[in-house]
């Protein structure tokens, strides 16, 4: 279990013990839901927009945010006592579909649905392929895939991407809303002042895309680099990728902006979170002081930024968009943590700060993360393996 402990409050005085319910396994899954919905936009460019520079990554970056889409939910599950009741808690309760968390699945369930219909004319050609050149358990798996569909004429295939284009406006769509919900729940809770706030939404939405983009890249760099035999990491690729990090950063900097000039400089009643006590104020007083200057803005967006702008060689690096996409990341999670966590942090009915302690054996501890996290990686390795994540080349057999 989490310990929640505040035995003496920050300005001198006794506090009063304070729960915080909501633990590590509520910071993963905003963190893996912005990486679906980011991950979903850069695989949805190619066919909207026929980026051809991004054609070589859409397979990954969809397979990709298939797998976060189911691992998203996972993570609730992991921090609910009584997991086994999911599904008759959330679909045939009287609430449904009428509280935010029931229309919250109705989201999810029509975005299955939708990625379902994207991933089967997105691999419905490499799956024929496949069938007929695999004796094998991938060959019978991609034969069962068509679902009896064989047509590889050039009517057909045009159908496909006419399907693909449709379903692709319809998953950014509920992209959107699936991510932006989430902000949604958290900004509707008006018993905590750093939730309270019309901005959340936005920027819950803007740096999943900023983290989605750097997912893809880190799965790009990472998959083709090291388990690819088909394909080379191009440095176009690159550099429309981080092309299109810099444009993502600068609007989830907008809001970061928004965020910090209506909390840090005072203009509302967020001063419990960034005055001389507060849970984000300087100077080391704060216990999230670091996590949220330090690590989710300035190593985590302006540095980034900076560097991809001033040094366009950087942007077509191997190596340097692999850090930079990789301390990005972590600067997203970083907001998830100083959100979900620094708003629980004040005490509603005491004076100070509560201190939380994350175990790592406990069902919402350490453990936890580590396990939904590897999780992840296996559901992409699979899908992968049977899909073919792999751009094919022409000529390639």
């Amino acid at each position: 279990m989490f310990q929640y402990v505040n035995p003496l409050a920050i300005n001198g005085s006794y506090g009063t013990l304070e729960n915080i319910y909501w633990g590590l396994p509520i910071v993963i899954y905003p963190f893996l839901s912005g990486l679906l919905a980011g991950s979903f936009v850069v695989g949805a460019l190619y066919h909207l927009f026929h980026m051809e520079k991004l054609k070589p990554i859409s397979k990954l970056a969809l397979i990709a945010s298939f797998a976060m889409l189911l691992l998203a939910a996972m993570a609730p599950l992991a921090d609910a006592l009584q997991p086994s009741r999911a599904i008759w808690e959330l679909y045939f309760r009287d609430h449904f579909p009428y509280s935010p968390l029931a229309m919250f699945i109705i989201i999810w369930t029509v975005f299955v649905i939708t990625f379902l219909f994207e991933l089967y004319y997105l691999f419905r050609e490499s799956n024929i392929k496949r069938a007929g050149t695999d004796t094998g358990l991938r060959g019978k798996v991609s034969k069962f895939l068509t679902f009896g569909n064989m047509d590889t004429s050039e009517t057909s295939i045009k159908r496909d991407h006419k399907a693909l284009w449709i379903i692709s406006i319809l998953g950014i769509i509920l992209s959107i809303l699936f991510h932006g919900y989430v902000g949604f729940l958290f900004g509707a809770i008006k018993a905590r002042a750093l939730w309270s706030d019309p901005v959340i939404p936005p920027m819950f939405i803007s740096s999943a895309v900023v983290s989605g983009i750097a997912f893809v890249g880190l799965l790009y760099i990472i998959g083709f680099g090291v388990f690819s035999n088909k394909n080379r990491i191009e440095a176009d690729t690159l550099d429309t990728l981080n092309l299109a990090l810099i444009y993502a950063i600068f609007a989830d900097l907008f809001f970061d902006l928004i965020e910090w000039l209506y909390s840090v400089r005072g203009y509302s009643s967020k001063g419990v979170y960034t005055g001389w006590h507060g849970v984000f104020s300087w100077g080391g007083h704060g216990p999230l002081w670091f996590n949220y200057h330090i690590v989710q803005l300035l190593f985590g967006l302006i540095i980034p930024v900076i560097l991809l702008i001033i040094f366009k060689g950087i942007r077509r690096s191997i190596f340097w968009t692999f850090i930079l996409d990789a301390i990005v990341t972590i600067g997203v999670w970083e907001m998830r943590y100083n959100t979900v966590i620094g708003g629980q942090l004040p005490a509603k009915i005491g004076q100070g700060l509560a201190v939380l302690h994350i175990p790592f054996w406990s069902y919402d501890g350490y453990l936890t993360g580590i396990g939904l996290f590897g999780l992840g990686i296996f559901i992409i390795f699979v899908f992968g393996y049977f899909l073919g994540w792999e751009h094919e080349p022409e000529g390639f057999k």
